[in-house]
């Protein structure tokens, strides 16, 4: 209850979200590709150097987005842990968007980042329906620079729902304000849609199959095949009447 005091003063009269419209999504990453920094960085705009957590670790906070305060859930992911661990704990599963980091000056982690993007997609966004976010850190560090924005760009189109960022914790906090911001956009936006088609469904009447042998498709069909008209018994007819 402290942190949706504390949103609600810091964005006086803004609207709410409603309860079920919390957004989830998990961070996940190589080590020292600065995940936490980012994290951090977007929600208390403060830049630490430093972190130490070898586990995974959970943030609950109220943002605004659109002019309304959207509570989210942040899973930061320690890069120590690999993919089949996080799945097995559950870390990974029911995220409304995944968000995939890595760092400009380091090619190993990027290479990491793209097939993170590859499990990803095979086992929670197959159609495309869940956000991820591709964020290239550190492009301050222009001449330590190992991965061009190019690729970046490329691998995330491949992938759909998939946007691509290129941001620095180190530098300010409105860069990747905007690249969090922009991403929430998109998070929110695959849920009401999801959810727009899901009450549709929900709404349309299902059609049965007329072919299927139900009860009342098993005596109209008893009923034509006694009442319709036989060719060869109408010709034998005739020939008797001829006659």
């Amino acid at each position: 209850m402290q942190g949706g005091r504390l949103a609600l003063r810091k964005f006086g009269r803004t609207s709410l979200w409603s309860k079920d419209s919390q957004c989830t999504f998990t961070v996940l990453g190589a080590e020292e590709v600065g995940k936490t920094a980012l994290v951090v960085r977007f929600l208390t705009k403060k830049f630490l150097s430093e972190y130490s957590h070898c586990t995974s670790f959970c943030y609950e906070r109220n943002v605004s987005v659109n002019d309304k305060i959207l509570p989210i859930r942040i899973t930061d992911t320690s890069g120590k842990e690999p993919y089949t661990s996080l799945k097995s704990k559950g870390l990974l599963e029911g995220a409304d968007g995944y968000l995939i980091v890595y760092s400009v000056t380091d090619k190993r982690s990027f290479l990491k980042a793209c097939e993170l993007l590859k499990l990803l997609k095979k086992d929670f966004c197959e159609e495309g329906q869940t956000p991820m976010a591709l964020i290239g850190n550190k492009d301050d560090l222009v001449h330590y620079r190992a991965v061009c924005s190019v690729e970046g760009q490329r691998v995330a189109l491949f992938y759909p729902g998939c946007s691509f960022y290129e941001c620095s914790a180190a530098r300010e906090a409105r860069n990747v304000e905007a690249a969090f911001e922009k991403f929430l956009c998109q998070v929110v936006t695959s849920k009401e849609q999801r959810r727009r088609l899901s009450t549709f469904t929900l709404l349309t009447p299902k059609i049965q199959n007329p072919r299927r042998n139900s009860a009342g498709n098993s005596t109209l069909s008893s009923w034509w095949k006694k009442n319709r008209t036989n060719p060869e018994r109408e010709v034998r007819q005739d020939r008797t009447l001829t006659m």
